[in-house]
């Protein structure tokens, strides 16, 4: 700063004598104070750890820093010095580029906002505001700036009357008055005025009135001075027409479309050619400039316009919508009208087809509990208009190459794991269906029929499980908030390929064996890594014959192996998990720059309920099968929550809650592995690994742990430090509890009422963002803040330090 500035520290809005407490105020100020951060200009502090006079060239630096310079070359050859002079050179601008320089106060820009003020309150019908401002000093060199807004008394809306010339518009303004957004007694706000002034263009162009303009009328009232209730005047003239450059006064009218013609290839290199292929289909005129790539019996689907129909404005945006979904087509849809000797509308839809076949390659890094560290690939081919329908094929090749060495320097090879996925999916933009859906799911909701299919192969992670998987679903939007999703069906058989190697895995349940050995016999087992799986299957099966006696001589050890052997069972068992679902969504976000919406989901998910009944063969345990395998059965219910607030300075405060609960029955004693609950994970409960929390407050040691129940609650405040450096502070609590009173889960671990809810985890912690602008990278620190497991008195705070903590890596927010 020069001597005679002055840091601009705050400023305060007085609105008649009371602090203002609305945020949206201070956008109206041209000059604001650094950004602060948990009170701190924590840019600033960035901006001011660079030098804004740094040296733009070398031969400047030298000549500068000569002592230094000398000092560097004596050490290191020059061009080593020049290397370190430009290592200095990029941390100062990168300082000076992501943090905020100083903002200087300038009476210029404070007069300006003055001035501003006024206008804002003007606008809401506060004729006689004055604002006022004044400085006060802070600190050394630093000022605060005080604007004093007198509001005065605020004018009212009186009487609406109209001056309509023509008479449709008369009719129609009429027939609609009820749902005007200004009235007598309201006050007299300017974008109120605005809003209906919207209101009537949008009303008239979707009656007809294809010539109708936002400046076709305007509003009219008597002077400011005197009365607080001022009288209100619409005025709608007739338009003028230019006939042999004469204006003319013409009333409106409404106009139809007469034709519709859609150009399905159009291009820039296209202008001027002839048409080589059409087709009329249901009234429109279908034309290519070469052969045609498109059936006009699907493409007609996306078309919103109507031949013969009476012209609306919103079916020009409706119909631009639903084929920028396609994602067949170019986003840039122009469509126009062109005014024929009739005084019909001709409507012209041009249509720019993106590439039929596109090929993507994606790589990335992965981490979490269970794969410390891993590689992953990713191979994409895209298909469109298919079957010439704007129908979407995707195939995608994924593989991932893991350590998931518990200490990898003692791992022979770095990448001991692997997993592969191939996919293949294809999306219909309609229904597909026996019966015709187009009355109970018209057009206008974009319904969509999706088909996948997929297969899966792991390595060396877990079991080595196998998923293959198959299903459709449908799609549709019954208002621009509200979504829906049907699953018909979607199957999934799951088969444990290396069941072999369940003491190695379960690591915990070979040390209860050894525990077991050792009080009843005095042997310590084979290492459960060396010894082969046999031999722990025929230890459980001699320990758990009842001729052997141990159910009576050893209650409490046969318990163990008993619960370690039908535990083995169920993590073992292969499964078919045949599911038709539900899902409702409501998402009240109006665009991405939207950060005060409101986000609900709800879920019934139903497993097996009519797959059982088809398939008749029973194992011998009376489980229905197919092909040897027990069909899964359970019901699941799932609700989701989130509510975004937008505080001061793109601050954003933001609640989640989630809860889930599953029951098997009938086929089932057990929900499969692979769709029950886990808690924990960098996007949930941070201060816990995935599968390291739970069920409640039990003590375990299981590699992974799962249930059937799940209630998780996250509290996040997200704070800007920089223009891309951001940051936050989160409170995250929840856990697992069993619900089908397994006798595998001890009372700790049960939900038996509203008193199991103090076995509510907390965690806390903070994180640091760093945005992209396509994507967020994501780094939180998760602290132990409330451990319901532990068996003291005390379990607040026990374990809350580094030491403890749990690091997350993430891509974009977790909620």
């Amino acid at each position: 700063m020069q001597e005679n500035e002055n840091l601009l520290k705050e400023n305060n809005v007085l609105i008649n004598g009371e602090k203002n407490k609305d945020a949206a105020i201070n956008n109206y100020l041209d000059q604001k104070p650094n950004r602060r951060s948990l009170g701190m200009p924590l840019s600033l502090y960035l901006y001011n750890l660079g030098n804004p006079d740094f040296e733009m060239t070398f031969e400047e630096w030298i000549e500068n820093h000569q002592k230094k310079y000398d000092r560097y070359e004596s050490i290191f050859s020059k061009k080593q010095t020049y290397a370190i002079y430009n290592n200095k050179k990029g941390v100062n601008n990168w300082l000076l580029r992501k943090g905020e320089a100083p903002v200087i106060f300038d009476d210029v820009k404070a007069k300006r906002s003055a001035k501003t003020l006024e206008d804002y309150f003007i606008s809401k019908g506060f004729f006689e505001a004055e604002v006022e401002f004044g400085t006060k000093e802070l600190g050394e060199r630093e000022l605060g700036v005080d604007y004093t807004v007198t509001t005065n008394r605020q004018y009212l809306i009186d009487s609406i009357s109209t001056d309509i010339e023509s008479l449709v518009l008369d009719s129609i303004y009429k027939a609609n008055k009820e749902k005007s957004v200004i009235k007598r007694g309201q006050p007299f706000v300017f974008d109120d005025f605005e809003k209906e002034e919207s209101r009537l263009v949008k009303l008239f162009r979707n009656s007809g009135i294809y010539q109708f303009k936002n400046y076709s009328m305007g509003f009219w009232t008597d002077s400011i001075k005197g009365s607080y209730m001022k009288d209100v005047l619409l005025k709608i003239p007739d338009r003028l027409v230019n006939i042999n450059d004469t204006l003319i006064k013409q009333p409106y009218k409404t106009q139809m479309v007469n034709e519709v013609n859609v150009y399905t290839d159009f291009s820039i290199n296209n202008r001027g050619k002839k048409i080589k292929d059409s087709v009329n289909y249901q009234g429109y005129n279908f034309y290519s400039f070469d052969k045609m790539k498109f059936k006009p019996k699907y493409l007609v689907n996306s078309l919103f316009i109507e031949p013969q129909g009476l012209y609306k404005d919103s079916e020009k945006s409706q119909t631009q919508n639903y084929i920028r979904n396609l994602q067949t087509f170019s986003s840039a849809v122009d469509i126009s009208y062109t005014e024929n000797e009739d005084e019909s509308l001709t409507a012209d839809v041009y249509l720019t087809p993106l590439k039929k076949y596109a090929l993507t390659v994606d790589l990335d890094a992965t981490t979490s509990n269970i794969k410390p560290f891993g590689i992953l690939g990713k191979f994409s081919f895209l298909g469109r208009n298919m079957f010439k329908g704007s129908e979407i094929m995707e195939l995608s090749f994924q593989g991932s190459f893991f350590n998931v060495a518990k200490d990898a320097s003692n791992s022979d090879n770095f990448f001991n794991a692997w997993e592969v996925l191939s996919s293949a999916s294809l999306r219909f933009p309609r229904i597909l269906f026996p019966v015709n859906t187009s009355k109970l799911i018209p057009k206008y909701m974009a319904p969509t029929t999706n088909l996948d299919a997929s297969l899966s192969f792991q390595k060396n992670v877990g079991l080595d499980r196998q998923t293959t998987t198959g299903g459709m679903a449908y799609n549709w939007k019954s208002s621009k908030k509200v979504g829906h999703r049907i699953d018909l069906f979607n199957l999934s058989y799951i088969k444990n390929q290396n069941i072999d190697n369940y003491f190695p895995i379960y690591d915990s349940e070979y040390q209860k064996l050894n525990s077991v050995s050792e009080d009843v016999f005095g042997l310590t087992l084979p290492n459960n890594e060396a010894a082969n799986n046999e031999f722990f299957l025929r230890f459980m099966d001699e320990f758990l014959d009842p001729d052997n006696g141990f159910n009576q001589t050893n209650p409490d050890e046969f318990n163990t192996v008993s619960d370690v052997d039908e535990r083995r069972e169920i993590l073992i068992e292969d499964s078919f998990v045949p599911i038709v679902s539900y899902s409702f969504v409501y998402n009240s976000r109006e665009n991405v720059n939207d950060n005060n919406f409101s986000y609900f989901t709800a879920r019934l998910i139903s497993a097996g309920t009519f797959t059982s009944l088809l398939f008749q063969n029973e194992n011998r345990i009376g489980q229905r099968t197919l092909f040897d395998v027990p069909i899964a059965q359970y019901i699941k219910t799932e609700f989701e929550y989130k509510k975004y607030w937008e505080l001061r300075d793109q601050n954003i405060l933001v609640f989640r809650t989630f809860v889930g609960a599953a029951f098997p029955y009938g086929n089932s004693s057990n929900v499969p592995f692979s769709r029950s609950y886990s808690a924990g994970g960098s996007n949930e409960i941070r201060a816990w690994r995935t599968f390291d929390l739970g069920p409640g407050g039990e003590i375990n040691n299981l590699e992974y742990k799962v249930s059937t129940f799940k209630l998780v609650g996250n509290l996040e405040y997200r704070f800007k430090l920089s223009s891309k450096f951001n940051s936050a502070f989160f409170i995250d609590a929840g856990n697992i509890w069993d619900i089908t009173n397994s006798n595998l889960v001890s009372e700790e671990g049960k939900l038996t009422g509203l008193d199991s809810f103090k076995n509510t985890a907390v965690g806390s912690g903070f994180g640091i963002r760093y945005d992209f602008g396509f994507l967020v990278f994501r780094f939180d620190i998760g602290f132990k803040t409330y451990e319901p497991y532990l068996r003291s008195n005390n379990k607040w705070f026990v374990n809350y330090n580094f030491g403890n903590a749990v690091y997350n890596i993430g891509i974009n927010y977790p909620f």
